[in-house]
């Protein structure tokens, strides 16, 4: 009778976690996301005053560098996807 109990209480214990969740239905929760605009505005402002230019300058110079920085890493992941080319070697025998 106690191995009946035991069998019972473990197949409960083991069977529990599965029987847990009955639905596969989640809950939707709603996030708002706070955006960095102002943030990378002021560290532009900032560079700005330090580099005694005004701000519309600073940020086209700062998007310049994006652009450029952009095309470098582009062609770098272009280079990763290419074939390497393989070397033939001819061994001439003498």
């Amino acid at each position: 009778m106690k191995h009946l109990l035991a069998s019972i209480a473990a197949v409960a214990l083991v069977a529990t976690p599965a029987v847990a969740q009955v639905s596969n239905t989640t809950t939707k929760t709603t996030k708002t996301v706070k955006t960095t605009a102002p943030k990378a505005k002021t560290s532009i402002a900032k560079e700005a005053k330090a580099e005694g230019e005004s701000v519309k300058q600073e940020a086209k110079e700062h998007r310049a560098a994006a652009r450029h920085h952009a095309k470098h890493a582009r062609t770098h992941h272009k280079m990763t996807h290419q074939a390497v080319a393989k070397k033939t070697t001819t061994k001439t025998k003498t």
